[in-house]
């Protein structure tokens, strides 16, 4: 996030679980070069940023995730959009400021496509629920869109997230590979995740989505 003992945060695979809070030190990041995947080309230069959550795997980050620039490839919907405020840990520059705002049910967001292989199985990212209406219960869905073997674009839930408190905290590992299998029987698969609300209890921010592209192996 190989997988090294850390307190579980989440329970994921599509069912609301607790977002514990978190504390600790600002991770270190600790590029790695950027690494040839076969058939995705090449990813991002790797780091190291959840070291202080004991996660020692090395991440890239998704395009423009930090959301201190334009976010290109982003598609933004409903109100979502970058807003000042970043997650308090800064694990990608101790010089952000900002992140991505949720802030109603009629808020999405869907990421830039990723090239992925049966390698890159999983993504971690920070998140805040600032709480509405007098409620901080809400839930937080997460999709993943991918062409199916029909040839047919598909969605598919693969976490249900829900923040107890309006702390900023980091999610576990949310996987995602075994949704993909069959256009993965091609080497790579180019997918996408969408985020929003489930309900009006959220006032969401996420912040520094990473990418895992190691943990199968």
């Amino acid at each position: 996030m190989r997988l090294r003992s850390r307190s579980q945060l989440l329970c994921l695979a599509g069912v609301a679980a607790t977002l514990a809070i978190v504390s600790g030190a600002s991770a270190a990041a600790t590029p790695a070069g950027a690494i040839d995947s076969g058939t995705c080309s090449t990813w991002p230069p790797l780091v190291q940023p959840f070291l202080p959550w004991a996660d020692q795997n090395p991440y890239f980050l998704l395009q423009d995730s930090s959301f201190e620039a334009a976010v290109s490839g982003w598609t933004l919907t409903g109100g979502a959009t970058v807003v000042a405020g970043n997650e308090p840990f800064f694990v990608t520059s101790r010089t952000d400021t900002h992140s991505l705002a949720l802030p109603t049910t009629a808020s999405s967001v869907t990421t830039p496509t990723v090239c992925v292989t049966s390698d890159s199985p999983s993504f971690r990212f920070f998140l805040r629920n600032n709480g509405n209406l007098g409620y901080t219960d809400g839930q937080l869905a997460v999709y993943l869109n991918f062409t199916g073997a029909s040839g047919k674009p598909q969605q598919v839930k693969i976490a249900a997230l829900k923040g107890s408190k309006t702390n900023w905290a980091l999610t576990p590992s949310i996987s995602f590979i075994q949704y993909i299998s069959t256009p993965l029987k091609s080497g790579a698969a180019q997918i996408s995740f969408t985020i929003r609300p489930n309900d009006n209890h959220g006032n969401w921010q996420l912040d520094d989505f990473y990418v895992d592209p190691f943990k199968g192996r």
